[in-house]
Parts: structure tokens; C-alpha cells; sequence
């Protein structure tokens, strides 16, 4: 179906998006690092609601995800295909950013968009390079990693702790962000709404909204975890990552209630993003 038939389709309201043209090596990368991307949220979900359940699971970040990968049938080759897939929404989120693949233009509020698109790429990279190091054999099995460090190190000074208290902030505002963008549900405009069945339209906004809410709510904690530590000059065990954050919802009053709700969200995310890797729609040179 061509973009301009495409844009004209309607549902609910939502309509696919006008999109600058890409070429056809750059919709690739795109669908293989977002189902990519789902597949490693979709465990992590999947663990926090196993948790909930009482049925084994963990309390997960993306790297335990990725571990938890390798270690089931063939996990190195599955590792494999996750790195290569992360290592693809990369390139994809950078591609996003150099070539304004979304269309978000250069005033001010584009260039902050483009520039959060490279700063995600970098995250996804470090994925991807852990997800491969563990495939070929070289990474570490424990979960200690460098954020602990870089926490130590910016609680040491007094111009640190403002750096950590401004990345705190600018967290708390990304998961509100993400809350907002669920609402509102824009997501639905990437979708090529005329190409998917009306079951499909119904499940693609759904998980979406559950998912982005979801996310935006542990990314809130997240955030409000570094702000602690850099106002009460905690230790670095304080400085968080997704599986503090889970771990602190799993701690409240009725917290496997809440650690089940949050797992199937996040699973909802994961749905999100493998929906938007087969039915996202690129406007492809041909």
C-alpha cells in the first residue's frame, strides 16, 4: 500500500503518520531492533510477574533478562540473535536521530528528540555489546556492573551529586513523558493502521498504553532513586537501574500485587514493541 493511501486510513481518530522516506536497509534494522527490544522486555516482565505468582522469577533488569535468555536451550545462539537485534535498534535509533527518520524537524523541541534518540542508542549499544559478550563466552555471570561505580564517583564531590540530581530530574520527566505519550496513545500514528485487522488495531493500543504507562511509572522511580541519592549523599546502592526499581515496588504493602501488575505491563511494553516491529510504518525509497 503506498504512503499516501496509508496516511488517509482512519481509526478511532488515530492515523498513520506522514513520514520523511528512508531507505529500504533502514525499515530493517527498525523491525529487527524493536522485536528485539521486545523480546528482552518480555522477559523481564515475564520474570516480575513469575514473582507475583509465586513461581519462581526475579525481580529483573534488562541485563538479568539477557542472562536469563542465555540460559535456556541454545542460549548462545539466542544471545546471538539478541545482540545482533540490539545492536540494530542501535543503528536504527541513531538513524532516527542523523536523518530525522521521524520527522521531528530542527527547532528546538525536534533537536531535544533527535538528541534523546542517540542518548537511547548509546544505552541499547551497551546492551547489545553485553548481550554478544556473553554469547561468544567473554562476559561476567555476576550482576556487578560499572553504574555502581559511576554512582560512587559522582556522590564523592559536590559537583557530582548536582550532575546525579539533574540526571534524577531529567529522569522523572522522561517517566512522566512516557505516562503522557501512553494517554495520549500518538504511538498508534507509527502503526500501518490499514494493513492490520481491527483485532490487531485493539491489542496494538492497549499494549501500548499499558506498556508506556507502566514504563514511565518505574522509570518515575528510577529517577526519584538518584535524586535521593544525591540529596541524602546515600551510598551507591542506592543509585538504580529497572530491577531497583522493581525491587521497590515489590516492597510496598501488597507488593506482589503490585510486582504482577508492573510484570504484565511491562510484557504489555514488550507487545508494543513487537508489534511496532512488523506492522510500523515505514515510508520506504524505492
Amino acid at each position: 500500500m503506498s504512503s499516501t493511501a496509508a496516511s488517509r486510513f482512519s481509526w478511532h481518530g488515530f492515523q498513520t503518520a506522514k513520514f520523511p522516506t528512508v531507505a529500504p536497509w533502514v525499515e530493517t534494522m527498525g523491525r529487527v531492533g524493536h522485536i528485539s527490544k521486545g523480546v528482552v522486555y518480555f522477559v523481564m516482565g515475564l520474570l516480575a510477574f513469575r514473582l507475583a505468582i509465586g513461581a519462581g522469577g526475579e525481580v529483573a533488569g534488562a541485563r538479568d533478562a539477557i542472562r536469563e535468555i542465555g540460559e535456556q536451550s541454545y542460549g548462545r545462539i539466542l544471545l546471538g540473535l539478541i545482540a545482533i537485534g540490539l545492536l540494530a535498534y542501535t543503528a536504527w535509533r541513531w538513524v532516527q536521530a542523523a536523518k530525522d527518520t521521524e520527522g521531528v524537524g530542527t527547532d528546538a523541541k525536534g533537536l531535544t528528540k533527535r538528541i534523546a534518540y542517540a542518548v537511547s542508542g548509546l544505552i541499547y549499544l551497551t546492551l547489545g555489546c553485553f548481550a554478544g559478550s556473553l554469547a561468544l563466552g567473554f562476559g561476567s555471570s555476576s550482576s556487578g556492573g560499572s553504574g555502581s561505580d559511576t554512582g560512587a564517583f559522582l556522590l564523592d564531590s559536590p559537583v557530582g551529586r548536582v550532575v546525579l540530581a539533574i540526571a534524577g530530574v531529567i529522569t522523572v520527566i522522561a517517566g512522566f513523558i512516557f505516562i503522557y505519550k501512553g494517554y495520549q496513545a500518538k504511538f498508534m500514528g507509527k502503526y500501518n493502521l490499514a494493513e492490520m485487522s481491527n483485532s490487531l488495531r485493539k491489542l496494538a493500543l492497549h499494549a501500548g498504553r499499558t506498556g508506556l504507562i507502566t514504563r514511565g511509572i518505574a522509570v518515575i522511580i528510577i529517577g526519584g532513586f538518584l535524586v535521593q541519592s544525591a540529596w541524602f549523599q546515600a551510598d551507591s546502592g542506592q543509585i538504580a537501574g529497572m530491577s531497583d526499581a522493581l525491587a521497590a515496588i515489590a516492597a510496598q504493602p501488597f507488593g506482589k500485587v503490585l510486582i504482577g501488575i508492573t510484570g504484565f505491563g511491562l510484557m504489555a511494553y514488550a507487545v508494543h514493541m513487537c508489534l511496532l516491529g512488523w506492522y510500523r510504518h515505514f515510508n520506504v525509497r524505492h
